[in-house]
């Protein structure tokens, strides 16, 4: 089992295609980059992190594969098959798509920061927003309600999705915590089993450098705050009250004025 001191961010929207290998597999590469042990735990049956974890190149520093997606092998304990190095401290977990509250009770377990990857697109946004309030309202998360925040993802700037997409961020009362755009940059890294911050950068790509960094100061201090908010989850006062109309309701609804 994780060690309890392991920070462990959970990468996860019940839709799929939205970037949660990507983001899974550069945040796994930063950490190792700088340092920390790390775990990538691949619950999606597709496996891609796997994927990305073969090709990585054995000079690179050291990820720690944890194939949660497979079966547990006869004579084996789940427990046991989903173990990590006792000296881990950082667990980046991807997750499959179309995930239900079942599957939420699992990948909650223990996590200290939330992240939302959403597509610039109608059809994505709606899905987020029904995410969000599937999430926020979720038994396990209200029992310990980690930080979530937003990542706006594969984004073109100055485009009317892009204004689109912002325009519902700005709606929900989560952070927006980075910002990618769409570039090849990232199929490459995925094929190389490479990271962001692994790779020769030009000049051109240093916004995105930058995004990166802001988004591993807001895990670490989420994670931080976090720890100190944690409550009791609250009894729901009215059947209504398990049924927000939107995303910003359920975050209404799972973190109550003053809270």
């Amino acid at each position: 089992m994780p060690e309890p001191t392991a920070l462990r961010i959970l990468v996860v929207n019940g839709k799929g295609g939205c970037g949660k290998t990507t983001i899974a597999t550069n945040l796994a590469a930063a950490y190792a980059h700088r340092g920390y042990p790390v775990a990538l735990s691949d619950y999606d049956a597709q496996a891609s992190s796997s994927q990305w974890h073969e090709q990585r190149p054995a000079q690179l520093s050291d990820i720690r594969l944890i194939a949660s997606h497979q079966r547990t092998a006869m004579y084996t304990t789940r427990s046991y098959q989903l173990r990590v190095p006792p000296e881990t401290q950082r667990i980046v977990i991807d997750t499959p798509s179309a995930v239900g509250d079942r599957d939420l009770d699992t990948l909650l377990r223990g996590v200290h920061a939330v992240l939302v990857p959403i597509l610039p697109s109608s059809i994505d946004i709606r899905a987020g927003t029904r995410f969000i309030a599937q999430l926020l309202l979720h038994r396990s998360y209200r029992a310990r309600r980690p930080p979530v925040g937003v990542i706006a993802n594969r984004v073109r700037e100055n485009t009317h999705s892009h204004a689109k997409l912002m325009q519902f961020l700005r709606s929900l009362n989560i952070p927006t915590v980075a910002t990618f755009v769409d570039c090849s940059l990232y199929t490459r890294l995925a094929e190389e089993g490479t990271g962001i911050f692994e790779d020769e950068l030009g000049a051109a790509m240093a916004r995105e450098t930058h995004e990166w960094n802001n988004l591993l100061r807001w895990i670490d201090g989420a994670a931080e705050r976090g720890s100190q908010q944690a409550l009791p989850p609250r009894a729901a006062t009215s059947p209504r009250a398990q049924e927000p109309r939107t995303a910003t309701d359920a975050h209404r609804e799972a973190h109550p004025a003053g809270v």
